[in-house]
């Protein structure tokens, strides 16, 4: 199993092509399981996702975002004035899972093509390793933007 070491080329290609999957998603995982088969008349793949964390951060009334803010508690985010959970919150959206993770925070704004600027927050996490799902240990990449 790869871990995200700096300097490490291969782990950041890697991290790079996992978050890189997940755009144009708020949520996404997208596994690349080794559990995964393809059936030779129909070629699709049979993805095993991996079950969400209990809990999380509730948006409105039963709307319920399988994430927690892991970071430090002192940190608040200067757009949305958000802080930080803290240090001991799990930084995966998975359960049973055993591996990797990278987590992000950016900050900044951006300029569109006809001029105008805008704020921008992101929370960008990545992962590598065994899960469970329907009872059967599999290895796969998520990314979550």
């Amino acid at each position: 199993m790869a871990n995200f070491r700096a300097g490490s080329a291969l782990d950041r290609r890697k991290f790079v092509m996992a978050a890189a999957g997940t755009l144009g998603g708020v949520s996404s995982l997208v596994p690349r399981t080794a559990g995964a088969t393809v059936s030779p008349s129909s070629a699709k793949r049979h993805l095993r996702l991996p079950s969400p964390i209990p809990g999380g951060i509730e948006l409105a009334p039963g709307s319920v975002i399988h994430v927690w803010g892991s970071g430090d508690p002192a940190v608040t985010l200067p757009f949305t004035g958000n802080t930080l959970q803290g240090l001991d919150y799990e930084p995966s959206t998975i359960t049973d899972f055993r591996g990797s993770t990278a987590v992000a925070y950016h900050v900044g704004s951006v300029r569109a093509s006809d001029g105008r600027t805008y704020n921008l927050e992101t929370d960008i996490r990545a992962y590598e390793g065994e899960y469970v799902a329907d009872g059967t240990v599999h290895h796969g990449s998520f990314a979550f933007v």
